[in-house]
């Protein structure tokens, strides 16, 4: 691929952070000669154990699902097997080596790495692949079949129950959100996406559209995902992100049919279009509601608000929100387009009285005194997709805008691979981890440096016990 307008800096490699396993070796912290003493810090828990469990436990199938996924590459002439290459690749990004140069300037004589595949996949190589021979095989490897492992992965922690304690009436949280890729200076393929912007200046970029099962308490699991991009040189209108939105929802439909969702969209998707899709798949939604949108619709939910004075709840903030109080009120027998549709109102006050940050959200399923203060916790969570979704895969060690690859099939080959790996990520540091998590490691940084250290140094012990339940908080 060509020039790119930013460029994304590589994770560090390893350094003297030391190996994180059963064996690890004290660290010699470098002298301080001022500031506060740095708190000593115990060794992290065996990684290469916590990851193995995890995906023994979540996803014992796995090997079986990259298997299935398809292949360019003709059968009984390649070295490798598909599970191994595709193992590896999905490692990279657990391990935030933050570039295909830098992980694999890391893998030669790991036996231990090797082990570790075998360990999870059952079976490993003699010796390490190059990482040009993983590109070569994400050249021939159809998106789709990877797209159906990320949804495999989800479904099994649906059908596991592993998810319930995040529902919401019933309903799985999904909030679906876009985000930019890879932007150039020069067209560096047909189907780049072209902005002229206020300066006068074009960039070609790609995107990307996410919907991501959030919870309460931080998660954000991303469940598919839909590339923006033209079709070629010729069309009428540009691809863009609503008309992603379409595609994205039929994927959905058939990769989960019996799925309920509640989406949390933003007020890009306040679209009549958008809201009767989501009605007809059986879905609830909180769309972000905004007078300057929707000028109307506002007036009659607010002429609405004034004579039901009686809609309205109350409740104390959290100490760690800053305290203070949330109010909400409802109204609900909003017509729009055929759909009749409710509009919750949020205000959140500090101590003194002082408005701090108001919301409104339109959702289609009814509220009442008894769901209100869900509802509207409902709708906030769509930030988790920016924050813990986005925001992580960009700047939490993955580096989502690196160009992976100058070819395009297996650049989005590689957005999936990290997709699964983000997946990965949250279930062992927040599951099998659990509080260690936060006592030895503290940051996904670290994590990322300690977990390629392990990797690298430590193979899963053989004769470790079963790790038993892994249970997801729900706080």
């Amino acid at each position: 691929m060509d020039e790119r307008v930013q460029e994304t800096e590589a994770a560090d490699p390893v350094g003297d952070e030391g190996v994180a396993g059963r064996a690890a070796q004290p660290r010699e912290e470098p002298a301080r000669s001022r500031g506060r003493p740095k708190k000593p810090r115990p060794d992290a828990p065996g990684l290469t154990d916590a990851l193995a469990d995890t995906l023994g436990h979540f996803f014992p199938e796995l090997g079986a699902w990259f298997a299935g996924v398809g292949e360019a590459r003709k059968s009984g002439t390649a070295q490798f097997p598909l599970p191994t290459l595709l193992l590896l690749g999905t490692l990279m990004f657990v391990t935030h080596s933050g570039s295909r140069n830098l992980f694999n300037g890391m893998l030669r004589d790991s036996g231990a790495l090797g082990r570790t595949l075998a360990d999870i996949l059952g079976s490993g190589p003699d010796a390490l692949p190059h990482l040009d021979t993983l590109e070569k095989a994400l050249r021939g490897v159809p998106p789709e079949g990877l797209e159906a492992v990320l949804a495999l992965c989800v479904r099994r922690l649906i059908r596991m129950k592993a998810l319930d304690g995040w529902r919401s009436g019933g309903r799985l949280l999904l909030a679906v959100d876009g985000t930019g890729l890879w932007s150039f200076r020069e067209r560096h393929c047909p189907h780049c996406v072209r902005t002229e912007h206020a300066s006068g200046a074009v960039t070609y970029s790609h995107k990307l559209l996410v919907a991501f099962i959030v919870s309460p308490d931080g998660y954000a699991l991303p469940v598919a995902c839909e590339f923006i991009e033209n079709p070629g040189e010729s069309y009428d209108k540009q691809d863009c992100e609503t008309k992603a939105f379409h595609r994205l929802q039929a994927k959905l439909l058939r990769l989960f049919p019996q799925t309920p969702f509640r989406l949390l969209l933003d007020a890009l998707y306040a679209d009549r279009n958008v809201m009767a899709e989501c009605a007809a798949n059986g879905w609830d939604f909180a769309v972000t509601f905004k007078e300057s949108d929707m000028p109307a619709l506002w007036r009659e939910a607010q002429a609405l608000l004034a004579l039901e004075p009686g809609n309205l709840a109350r409740a104390t903030l959290p100490a760690k929100a800053g305290g203070g109080s949330l109010e909400v009120r409802w109204v609900g027998g909003l017509d729009y387009h055929g759909l009749t549709l409710s509009a919750v109102f949020q205000t959140e006050r500090d101590g003194d009285g002082n408005v701090l940050k108001s919301f409104a959200h339109l959702v289609l399923r009814a509220v009442d005194r008894d769901n209100c203060l869900a509802r509207a916790a409902d709708g906030r969570l769509r930030w988790r997709c920016e924050n813990e979704g986005f925001n992580t895969l960009k700047n939490g060690g993955f580096a989502l805008e690196h160009v992976y690859s100058r070819n395009e099939n297996a650049s989005k080959c590689y957005v999936l691979l990290m997709l699964l790996a983000h997946i990965v990520q949250q279930l062992v540091t927040r599951g099998r981890l659990g509080a260690a998590f936060e006592e030895t490691l503290d940051t996904y940084k670290a994590y990322g440096k300690r977990m390629l250290a392990a990797l690298l140094n430590i193979p899963p012990d053989p004769g470790r016990a079963p790790p038993g339940q892994i249970r997801l908080s729900t706080a």
